[in-house]
Formats: C-alpha cells, sequence, structure tokens
C-alpha cells in the first residue's frame, strides 16, 4: 500500500500521485522516442518536437494558472497588504527626513495606480 504523497506540514495533495505517475509515463515515453530517433528513424525523432513544444506550452499556462490562483489566496493578500504597510512607514519616515523620491511615492500610493481598481 503507497502512502499519499504529503505538501508541506503533511496535508495530502489531492491529485499528486496521479500527477506524478502521468508525468514519469510523459518522460519515459519521450525519453523511448528520442533514444528510437536517435537510433534508427529520424522520421521518428521528428515527431518529438512538436510533442515537447505543445507539452511546454500547456505546463507553462497551467504553471501560469496556479500562480494566479496562489496570489489570489486569502493569506498572500494578508501578506501583501502587510508589506504595503511597511513600505508606506518607511517611505513616510523618509519624507519627514526630506526625501523628494519618497515623497512622490508617497503620493502615488494615497492616489492609487489605475490598475488598483481591477
Amino acid at each position: 500500500m503507497s502512502e499519499q504523497p504529503q505538501g508541506r506540514k503533511g496535508q495530502p495533495i489531492e491529485g499528486r500521485a496521479e500527477l506524478d505517475a502521468a508525468w514519469s509515463r510523459f518522460r519515459r515515453s519521450m525519453i523511448r522516442l528520442a533514444r528510437e530517433g536517435h537510433r534508427s528513424d529520424p522520421a521518428t525523432l521528428a515527431k518529438l518536437t512538436p510533442i515537447v513544444a505543445e507539452a511546454t506550452e500547456t505546463l507553462n499556462r497551467l504553471t501560469g494558472e496556479a500562480q494566479a490562483a496562489e496570489n489570489g489566496s486569502v493569506r498572500n493578500r494578508r501578506l501583501l497588504a502587510a508589506e504595503e504597510q511597511r513600505v508606506a512607514k518607511l517611505l513616510r519616515k523618509s519624507a519627514r527626513q526630506g526625501s523628494a523620491g519618497a515623497m512622490r511615492m508617497l503620493r502615488q500610493m494615497d492616489e492609487g495606480r489605475p490598475d488598483d481598481a481591477a
């Protein structure tokens, strides 16, 4: 009986075993295809390039989706708000000491950027 793959701090990652198995099968298939192409059949080797390109594109797209989901998490939003407060505090201190750049950045933070409305 195999154990379910664990995430950080021991929480199970749903679907991780299936993902690992699919990734392993894919890698082995690509290695076998490349080996066969190098040994005896350049036409077989030529089939590898579009498959790898499509897999790369798909993995990059899915990675972007995962990162967007992570960035939208409550924890990340809370950490971002705390970091913004820390930066604002440092800018206020610098502005009191006469830093023109800090004053400009504080004004920009107060006005908000156009993409903040989204």
